[in-house]
């Protein structure tokens, strides 16, 4: 069943409104939020052509600024404390995360051949992987572009550690690359499809594979310690944590399941309305999350639905 939401751009939703299958309407923006990001007052989320900022109490629009130049549902974002950091196709937008003012813009590709796949930051540098097995390096401060050829399969997941880089790969591989030198000093071969969705919590990676498989791997040694088979019968992502519990999202599923983090045992396995791909953030007791059915932001309460 697909709920409709329905509003304009800038209504003031009612605190509180709960639609039927438990999710709570916050933000109405009109479209398809691609990417969101949320900071302890505001939530930055990435809709159509427009960055959108939106108050989390008052639950009002407070600044917008249109950034690009068409409408699209393949862009993505992601934050750190300061700056914004938006992918479409070959183009990386840097900006300021107060006023979305730009910083800078970049090219990084032509065509398919060379889009940008991922994408990971940290205080120096920005890391975007390229599709057939390159990553692109942007210095945060002088903004120097280096490229490097890592493998032969594209990297839909990178995420930093420290050091070093993790990259899951299309052929199946997780990657640990050296940062100063760009080198794979070691790879876990996962199986033979692409591992699309990485988390880090602490000492731990958690990685999910498009055969269905999440895998527990120990970041200190870096072998895999644990793996579960049919987590959801389509692709899935792993969320983040709520208490010891790692949680799933199936957007083609409308599932969201709740593992122990250390054993990967099933606790509880949710059915929400959500469609083909989105975005989630875990907050608290919170989970807020978009998807293509939902026109704007839409929070969850685990809290209240693991009792």
């Amino acid at each position: 069943m697909m709920v409709k939401r329905s509003g304009g751009l800038g209504q003031r939703l009612k605190p509180g409104r709960v639609w039927g299958d438990g999710m709570e309407h916050i933000a109405e923006l009109g479209g398809i939020v691609t990417g969101f990001h949320i900071t302890e007052q505001y939530i930055d989320c990435m809709c159509g052509k427009r960055l959108v900022k939106i108050d989390k109490s008052s639950r009002d629009i407070v600044f917008q600024k249109t950034i690009l130049e068409k409408e699209g549902l393949s862009r993505k974002l992601i934050a750190d404390e300061d700056q914004i950091f938006v992918y479409d196709f070959c183009t990386l937008y840097i900006l300021n995360q107060k006023d979305y003012e730009l910083v800078g813009k970049w090219q990084l590709g032509h065509d398919l051949s060379s889009d940008i796949c991922g994408i990971a930051v940290d205080g120096d540098t920005v890391y975007c992987s390229i599709r057939n097995g390159k990553i692109i390096t942007l210095d945060r401060r002088s903004f120097q572009v280096k490229e490097f050829i890592i493998c032969e399969s594209s990297m839909w997941s990178v995420k930093t550690y420290g050091s070093y880089l993790v990259c899951g790969t299309v052929e199946g591989k997780l990657l640990l690359l050296d940062k100063a030198a760009f080198s794979v000093v070691n790879q876990i071969v996962l199986g033979k499809k692409n591992i699309g969705d990485l988390y880090i919590d602490g000492e731990t990676l958690y990685a999910a594979g498009h055969d269905g498989k999440l895998f527990k791997i120990s970041m200190r040694n870096f072998e895999m310690e644990t793996v579960i088979r049919n987590v959801h019968k389509k692709m899935f992502f792993c969320a983040g944590m709520y208490g010891d519990m790692l949680v799933t999202v199936s957007y083609p599923c409308s599932e969201i399941a709740f593992w122990d983090k250390d054993t990967l045992e099933k606790i509880k396995v949710m059915n929400i309305p959500l469609k083909l791909s989105g975005c989630t953030q875990i907050e608290g007791s919170f989970m807020y999350l978009s998807s293509r059915n939902i026109l704007g932001i839409d929070r969850i309460d685990l809290g209240g639905n693991m009792k």
